[in-house]
C-alpha cells in the first residue's frame, strides 16, 4: 500500500490529501450506518501519523452531519506535520480538539466509557515496533472502557499489517474500515481476531497500480472465484469425463481416513474413486461406502493401478510403520519418473519427514498443518507459526510444490511466491478426519482436469464454507468430520447459484 499510495501520488498526480479525504468520510459513512439514524455520540482518538489524519477527516465529516463527536488527539500541533496537519488545523474550525496530556487518564477512561461509538485512529498499517508508554494505556484503555462499539480505521492499532502479529497490544475492534485491499494482518492470526467486521472501501486508487506492483503477489480468495472456478460438466460427459482419483489410505486402527478421503472425492464431482488399502481396512469402509472401488495394498498392484488415474492421493491414515515408510518412499520416487500429479497429506508427508532429503514430484500439492510442515522443514513449529505467509511461501519454493498449510486461516503457497489467503471455516474444523476430507475434495477437483492451484483453492474454500454453512444447523462443539461431508453438496449449491 506504500508503493500503491506513492505512485497514486506521484505518477498519477492524485494529492496525498484526496486520498486521505476520501478515506475519512469512508470512514464516517460506516459510523453514521451503525448509528442506524439514532443521536448517538462519537469519540475519535487520533494518532500522529496519516491513520489520524483520516481520523480528523471522519471527524470533521461526522461534525458537519450532525453527528455528537468528540476528538481527543494524542499529540500536539507541533508534533504533526503533512496531510495530518492540515486536517487537524481544518478540524479546528469545526470543534474543539481535547489533547490528550491535557487530561488526567481517568477523564480519558470515562469519556470513552460514555461514548456510543469509538473510533480508534491512534496507529495505522505502517505500526512495525512494539507498543509502549502512554500510547498503550490509550489502547488499553480503549479495549477495558469501551462500552458501545468500536470501529477501527484501516487496521485496530497494535496490530501488523504485514504479519497478523500484535505488538504489544492492540484494540479489539466491532469493525475495521479499511482502504483500496484488505491487508495480511486483516487475514491472519491472531491479528484477525482483533479486526471484528472488515470492510474495504475504494479511496481513488486505480487497480492498475496494484497489479504492476511486484510484491502484490498475496489474494484473498473469494466466493466469486469459486464460482467461476468450478470445473464445467458437459452434457455428455460420462465417469471418464470426470476424472479417477487413486487414494493410498488407511491402517487398521484408521479407517475413516480411508472412507473419507476417497468419498469426498466422489462429492466434489470425480467420476470414480479408487481406494488402495490394507486387506483388513476394505470391509469395513466397504460397509459403508459402495460407490469407491477397493483394491488391496500391495506396493506392486498400487503402482500398477495408480498409473490409469488421474491424480493420486497418498497418506491419510496411512501409519508411519517402518515398512510403511518404505513404501510411501518408494511409492513417490517411482511416481514422480512418471511425472504423475500427486497430493500427498497426513502420514504420507510424516513418512517423508523421516527421510533426510524430501523429494516431491513437480506436478504435486501437499496438504500439512504447521507440525508436519516444521517435520519436513527440520525447523522449529515455534518458527512456522510465527510466520505462516512466509513459511508457506518459503516451502512451496523449497519443494518446488504448491503448499497447503493448514489452520486458521489456510495458506496455499505456490512456487512462484504466490500466495491465497482463505477465510471460511471454523473451530468446528479442529477435528478428527477434517484433514482427510479437504485432501479427498482436492483430488476430486484435480481429477477433473483444472489445475492444481485451482483445485488447491477450490477445496479449501468450500470446506471452509461447508464447515460454516454447518452452523446454520448444528455448531462448532459437534461438528464431525462425517457430519462435514453433508454440508460439501450444499455449498456447491450455493456456490453455483452466485450471480
Amino acid at each position: 500500500m506504500k508503493q500503491v499510495d506513492q505512485r497514486a501520488i506521484e505518477e498519477l498526480g492524485i494529492p496525498g490529501v484526496l486520498l486521505m479525504e476520501n478515506a475519512g468520510r469512508s470512514v464516517c459513512e460506516k459510523v453514521i450506518e451503525i448509528t442506524e439514524n439514532e443521536e448517538k455520540s462519537v469519540l475519535v482518538i487520533c494518532g500522529k501519523g496519516n491513520n489520524g489524519g483520516d481520523g480528523f477527516v471522519a471527524a470533521r465529516h461526522l461534525i458537519e452531519n450532525s453527528v455528537q463527536t468528540t476528538v481527543i488527539s494524542l499529540f500536539r500541533p507541533e508534533n504533526l506535520s503533512g496531510d495530518a496537519l492540515l486536517n487537524h488545523n481544518i478540524l479546528e474550525n469545526f470543534t474543539e480538539i481535547i489533547y490528550f496530556d491535557d487530561i488526567p487518564i481517568n477523564k480519558f477512561k470515562e469519556i470513552i466509557s460514555l461514548s456510543d461509538i469509538v473510533v480508534d485512529a491512534v496507529f495505522g498499517t505502517g505500526l512495525n515496533s512494539e507498543i509502549h508508554g502512554f500510547q498503550l494505556d490509550v489502547i488499553e484503555s480503549i479495549n477495558e472502557y469501551a462500552e458501545g462499539e468500536i470501529v477501527s480505521v484501516d487496521i485496530p492499532s497494535g496490530v501488523n499489517a504485514e504479519t497478523g502479529d500484535v505488538m504489544g497490544s492492540a484494540v479489539i475492534a466491532d469493525y475495521t474500515v479499511t482502504f483500496h485491499s484488505p491487508k495480511i494482518g486483516h487475514l491472519l492470526y491472531p491479528g484477525a481476531d482483533y479486526c471484528g467486521e472488515i470492510m474495504v472501501y475504494p479511496i481513488g486508487i486505480p487497480e492498475f497500480l496494484s497489479e504492476e506492483v511486484k510484491e502484490y503477489n498475496n489474494y484473498l480468495i473469494t466466493s466469486h472465484y469459486a464460482h467461476i472456478s468450478l470445473p464445467f460438466r458437459p452434457e455428455d460427459g460420462h465417469k471418464g469425463t470426470f476424472g479417477k482419483v487413486f487414494n493410498i489410505a488407511g491402517s487398521f486402527t484408521m479407517t475413516g481416513a480411508a472412507y473419507m478421503c476417497a468419498m469426498s472425492s466422489l462429492l466434489v464431482g470425480a467420476g470414480y474413486t479408487i481406494l488402495a488399502a490394507p486387506e483388513s481396512v476394505i470391509p469395513i469402509v466397504a460397509a459403508k461406502a459402495s460407490e469407491i472401488v477397493y483394491l488391496p495394498l500391495n506396493e506392486n498392484n498400487a503402482l500398477d493401478k495408480s498409473a490409469e488415474s488421474d491424480v493420486i492421493l497418498i497418506g491419510p491414515g496411512l501409519g508411519t510403520e517402518e515398512a510403511t515408510v518404505r513404501f510411501v518412499s518408494n511409492f513417490i520416487q517411482q511416481v514422480t519418473n512418471r511425472g504423475d500429479k500427486v497430493i500427498v497429506d497426513g502420514d504420507g508427508l510424516n513418512c517423508l519427514a523421516m527421510q533426510e532429503r524430501v523429494v516431491l514430484p513437480l506436478n504435486s500439492i501437499i496438504t500439512p498443518h504447521p507440525k508436519e510442515l516444521s517435520r519436513l522443514m527440520k525447523i522449529p513449529v515455534e518458527e512456522i507459526l510465527r510466520n505462516k505467509l512466509q513459511s508457506a511461501k518459503q516451502a512451496a519454493a523449497q519443494f518446488n510444490t504448491i503448499v497447503v498449510l493448514k489452520g486458521a486461516n489456510t495458506i496455499i503457497a505456490e512456487p512462484n511466491g504466490n500466495a491465497y489467503i482463505n477465510t471460511t471455516g471454523n473451530t468446528g474444523l479442529a477435528t478428527a478426519g477434517s484433514g482427510d476430507v479437504l485432501a479427498g475434495m482436492i483430488a476430486g477437483f484435480v481429477a477433473q482436469s483444472i489445475e492444481l492451484r485451482t483445485a488447491a483453492i477450490l477445496g479449501v474454500f468450500l470446506h471452509g464454507f461447508a464447515a460454516n454453512i454447518a452452523l446454520e444447523e448444528i455448531n462448532e462443539y459437534s461438528l464431525t468430520a462425517e457430519k462435514l461431508m453433508e454440508y460439501v453438496p450444499v455449498a456447491i449449491n450455493r456456490v453455483l447459484n452466485i450471480d
